[in-house]
């Protein structure tokens, strides 16, 4: 039986706008191709972010095609090709990888997006958009189907995502929580812009110095997971679902970057 094992890069590439919607966001990056390779795609690997420790797995691998959610490429940004970008492209170049990026459409998307992935690991049903009906608004309000403690969310985000987290807010560890707003990366405007949270909780990636007061003063638990720890497991989904779907070979990296930063605190006794 004849099995495909490799696809045009035209064909993945309009697979990917129709699915994850790409016409239906106003985005800061330039969403799809952003760097060309080869014209046949055989096997993917997928990232959160076009790092070049990103990129040399990919070449690592043997992948002909890298699918991220931070591309390099971004409007209004420096669009010289010197210094470390030069050596990240230079690297796809020449061995001649394709570079394909979605950044908004991953965090919307309700199967393989970023919120939805944070949504689903604690148990949740998404119920909407923060906008109702808005998908461009991009943060999700879910409900989950059982309550769980601060310490209970804590500890399946630490362990799903391989990550430090920190909690924002009034807090006790065995508070319950059921009712949260969830946005993936730089998310904390859904508490910063609102005087008046009607969620209990959100889970984001980073935050301002607002956020430590708006969490203090409304009552609203904030959960820090790192801004590439709550957005590199939906990337792998997405890959996964693609190798199967058109019968490709998948490769997923992991980067436990924010796990991996030390802090320092000062000596009490000194």
């Amino acid at each position: 039986m004849w099995v495909r094992i490799d696809m045009q890069l035209k064909e993945l590439i309009a697979y990917l706008d129709e699915t994850l919607d790409v016409k239906a966001f106003r985005d800061a990056s330039y969403n799809g191709l952003q760097v060309a390779g080869s014209d046949e795609v055989k096997k993917i690997a997928t990232a959160c972010t076009a790092s070049l420790e990103a990129i040399d797995a990919a070449v690592e691998a043997g992948a002909d095609t890298l699918i991220v959610h931070h591309g390099l490429f971004w409007k209004g940004a420096d669009p010289r090709l010197v210094g470390n970008y030069y050596q990240r492209v230079k690297t796809l170049m020449d061995n001649n990888i394709n570079l394909v990026a979605y950044h908004l459409p991953m965090d919307a998307h309700l199967e393989f997006g970023n919120n939805a992935f944070l949504a689903h690991i604690l148990g949740g049903d998404v119920v909407d958009y923060v906008e109702p009906g808005k998908k461009d608004s991009i943060g999700m309000r879910v409900k989950l189907n059982e309550p769980l403690t601060v310490q209970e969310i804590v500890a399946i985000l630490c362990h799903r995502l391989d990550t430090k987290i920190s909690v924002l807010g009034n807090i006790t560890e065995d508070m319950m929580i059921d009712d949260l707003a969830i946005c993936s990366g730089s998310g904390s405007f859904l508490l910063d812009d609102d005087k008046c949270p009607s969620f209990q909780a959100l889970v984001t990636g980073d935050v301002n110095e607002q956020t430590f007061h708006m969490a203090n003063e409304t009552g609203t638990v904030v959960f820090v997971c790192g801004h590439h720890a709550s957005e590199q497991e939906a990337i792998n989904l997405l890959g996964d679902h693609l190798a199967k779907k058109f019968k490709l070979k998948h490769f997923a990296t992991h980067f436990a970057y924010e796990k991996a930063v030390p802090t320092f605190a000062a000596d009490p006794d000194q």
